[in-house]
């Protein structure tokens, strides 16, 4: 009976793309109803919709799906939440980022693994660069969740695309390069990851002002996401694609030392390259230590260009 009673708050919950319905209800059942019970039937019922929004992936309806995959998340997290005794307001906001960015690193991994191993490990790149330069424990934090989250648009990106084994076309290229915009507009409408909206939608600016969506340049990038754009250009090129198998850290280097102060901030990327220098010496890399000497004449590198259009 609880089970039936929740199903058309939330209906209506996703038909508006508004969890009022849910806290009306909720507000009345409390009233009859145990915690348990009411928790134990929103599992259910949101777990239902999930299965069921699984199962309309193969309508090709990509970014409609995702959205509905997070909002139910988000209803979720918020009538759960309501259930529990009162928090500060500083607790409340901890938890509520934490929280959410859980369910939309599922949403990413339901996707594709890959993408969502590589957002884990940019963020750990991440807190390595900000620690490294000194930044604000505080700042830190937030540069790694929106290196965890700088790819969330993908999965509005069609699989023809994301998964193509080969080269993209200049169409397809535009369509990739969505992916920045997609992310920042998602996290635009989840208000505990609203702040890394403007750092997702800049990470793949470029220093020279030839980067996208909006063409800025030197400081007008938000410096988080100066930071995220190295961490998440190194692990990529350093990781197999469909496209390409993964270069080696040398020449990974290279790349990086290549686009120095053009394609990307000077400074992170002598940070990024002094702990990749590390981190490759603690695993007995010899080949490093010659890198600027021997990585040009290596097998050819991926392109700048190419990793850009690709969404690194």
């Amino acid at each position: 009976m609880l089970v039936r009673s929740f199903i058309t708050p939330l209906e209506s919950a996703i038909r508006c793309f508004d969890h009022q319905p849910i806290i009306e209800w909720l507000r009345v059942v409390k009233r009859s109803c145990s915690t348990e019970s009411v928790r134990k039937t929103i599992g259910a019922a949101c777990g239902e919709a999930l299965s069921i929004s699984a199962r309309m992936s193969s309508s090709g309806r990509d970014l409609d799906l995702a959205g509905m995959l997070l909002f139910i998340r988000i209803v979720e997290r918020d009538v759960t939440r309501a259930l529990e005794p009162r928090e500060s307001s500083h607790e409340r906001y901890t938890s509520s980022r934490s929280e959410v960015i859980e369910p939309v690193l599922a949403m990413v991994r339901a996707r594709d693994e890959a993408t969502c191993q590589h957002s884990l490990i940019t963020g750990d790149w991440c807190r390595r660069i900000a620690e490294a330069l000194g930044v604000r424990s505080e700042e830190v934090e937030q540069i790694v969740a929106a290196g965890v989250l700088h790819d969330i648009g993908k999965i509005a990106t069609p699989d023809a695309i994301l998964f193509k084994p080969g080269p993209l076309d200049e169409s397809e290229w535009s369509v990739m390069r969505e992916h920045a915009r997609e992310g920042s507009e998602i996290l635009l409408e989840i208000p505990a990851l609203a702040e890394f909206a403007p750092i997702v939608r800049a990470h793949h600016e470029r220093v020279d002002g030839l980067g996208y969506p909006d063409g800025l340049r030197g400081d007008e990038i938000p410096f988080s996401a100066r930071v995220v754009a190295v961490a998440d250009a190194y692990h990529a090129m350093t990781s197999d694609r469909p496209y390409r198998s993964a270069l080696t850290a040398g020449e990974a280097i290279s790349c990086l030392q290549r686009g120095r102060g053009s394609q990307w901030d000077a400074q992170i990327v002598d940070v990024m390259v002094q702990l990749a220098i590390e981190h490759r010496n603690i695993a007995s890399d010899a080949d490093l230590c010659s890198v600027d000497r021997s990585a040009d004449s290596a097998r050819p590198l991926i392109t700048l260009e190419e990793e850009r259009a690709r969404g690194a």
